[in-house]
């Protein structure tokens, strides 16, 4: 990909636009753009028998829109994309919830109830 903004290399967080590789469609450029957002850090020690590195990293990549490439001219078309990652990841968080809220439902009436169930 190449970078549209170039980001700033050690900062914690780089929020970047980016090209992607151009696709030709029937007589068309299709050239996907996006926005990355990166979280990293990086740590080594160079030196005699001290050799160390780590180091970790997290990225989010969105995508924002197409340009349309023709003989006639250049045009901007965003694109609609649902994240059925995101909507995966609420589904459990929400299940979790309700299955925990449950459960402690039946342990409050249990407890009221006595060791036999008889109230």
């Amino acid at each position: 990909m190449k970078q549209a903004m170039p980001g700033a290399t050690n900062r914690l967080v780089r929020v970047q636009t980016v090209r992607g590789e151009p696709y030709d469609v029937r007589g068309r450029r299709l050239v996907p753009l996006a926005r990355v957002v990166s979280l990293s850090r990086a740590r080594a020690t160079i030196g005699t028998h001290r050799l160390e590195g780590r180091g970790w990293g997290l990225a989010y990549v969105q995508p924002l829109a197409v340009i349309e490439e023709t003989p006639g001219g250049e045009r901007l078309r965003s694109v609609a994309v649902r994240d059925g990652t995101a909507r995966a990841l609420l589904g459990m968080y929400l299940a979790a919830l309700g299955i925990t809220l449950l459960f402690a439902a039946v342990r409050r009436v249990a407890r009221g109830r006595g060791p036999a169930g008889r109230g």
